[in-house]
């Protein structure tokens, strides 16, 4: 599997669903497929776990939110948090330095963008000059695009 637009083309595909989505997903039968709705209700799971976990974390820290803040994805494969936040080297140090958040994070992105390029299909709209951002609030994660 090398893209994305691969991934939704096996969802949507006649041959089933590839065995290492079905893995990631949870799927115990891949043969049997899986519905954009499942992937969906798992990509809002997993956004409220790592929120919560990484409230958590923070808290731990003595990082406190709000103030609210946003991360997402850059260059070298890490997370940075976009804009100006009182902690943003503490959370970006904590983050970038846990492999467990880390990947985490490019999990739940990976949901995300699965979901975008479904909803984006058929139209003339693409996920390029999109951008994945996870935000953490007082209530919780949301997940959102913005451009480049």
């Amino acid at each position: 599997m090398n893209s994305v637009s691969e991934a939704v083309d096996r969802l949507e595909g006649e041959d089933g669903l590839d065995d290492g989505i079905a893995r990631f997903l949870g799927v115990s039968d891949p043969e049997e497929g899986i519905k954009l709705a499942d992937v969906r209700s798992k990509a809002a799971s997993e956004l409220q776990r790592y929120g919560d976990d990484l409230s958590g974390l923070l808290a731990q820290q003595g990082i406190t939110v709000p103030p609210a803040f946003q991360l997402r994805s850059v260059e070298g494969g890490n997370v940075a948090v976009a804009g100006d936040h009182p902690s943003k080297a503490a959370i970006e140090g904590m983050i970038n330095a846990d492999t467990r958040l880390l990947k985490w994070f490019k999990e739940v992105e990976v949901l995300h963008d699965i979901l975008r390029r479904a909803e984006l299909r058929g139209s003339e709209q693409t996920l390029d000059g999109q951008h994945f951002n996870l935000g953490l609030t007082s209530i919780g994660a949301i997940g959102f695009y913005t451009g480049n």
